[in-house]
């Protein structure tokens, strides 16, 4: 027993730093595509204060990298929407936390809302974030159920025009066009008319005129 604790204790602190230095790498990168989408890999070592060849030895390629960064931000979102209470009170203000915590997260993740459809299928992309819609979609289904939401469209019409409102306000801030604020209240106002049942009400209320026959 002692001979094998003596042997691991020296593999602890270099098991350590590959991981510190391989959040640090992630961490440069995701600060780098905010500004710059097509940020190399060489640009992303001198961000994060590292030789070429260590984050090479991290991630091989420049879409490892955006892999791991992108599995990192669903992984972000997802915790900062189950911690948003998505099954507490009504659909509307679930979803209006819901949107807060994940545009606060995907801030940060901007520049991935520009380079991975570029470098993705639009299908490969929406299955990467399933994880991360799961809340959202269980929502919008309890917000049809109760009346809130539209009951008309389907949920995953629904979803996807959120994900797209998300992506288009990140790109509104990253193009200069608009700040963090500014994207935000335009993000949820836009959501609350996409998913009100009142235009719904209000268009099977309306009357139909024929034209009469002669």
């Amino acid at each position: 027993m002692t001979a094998v604790s003596s042997f691991s204790r020296p593999d602890r602190p270099r098991r350590a730093d590959g991981r510190r230095n391989a959040q640090r790498i992630l961490d440069a990168t995701a600060a780098l595509l905010a500004t710059d989408p097509g940020a190399t890999l060489e640009q992303v070592a001198a961000r994060a204060g590292l030789s070429r060849a260590t984050v090479y030895h991290h991630f091989e390629s420049r879409d490892t990298l955006l892999d791991a960064l992108t599995e990192q931000s669903v992984r972000e979102v997802r915790a900062a929407l189950d911690a948003a209470y998505p099954d507490e009170d009504s659909a509307t203000a679930a979803m209006e936390r819901m949107l807060r915590a994940a545009w606060q997260v995907v801030g940060r993740y901007r520049g991935l809302v520009i380079v991975n459809p570029q470098r993705l299928e639009r299908s490969e992309l929406r299955a990467r974030l399933a994880p991360a819609l799961a809340p959202v979609r269980a929502v919008i289904s309890r917000g049809q159920q109760s009346g809130e939401f539209d009951p008309e469209l389907p949920v995953e019409w629904l979803l996807g025009i959120l994900t797209d409102i998300i992506h288009a306000a990140s790109r509104q801030v990253s193009a200069g066009a608009m700040d963090a604020d500014e994207a935000e209240h335009a993000l949820l106002r836009t959501a609350r008319a996409t998913l009100s049942s009142h235009a719904y009400t209000m268009s099977a209320a309306r009357p139909t005129h024929r034209r009469s026959r002669h």
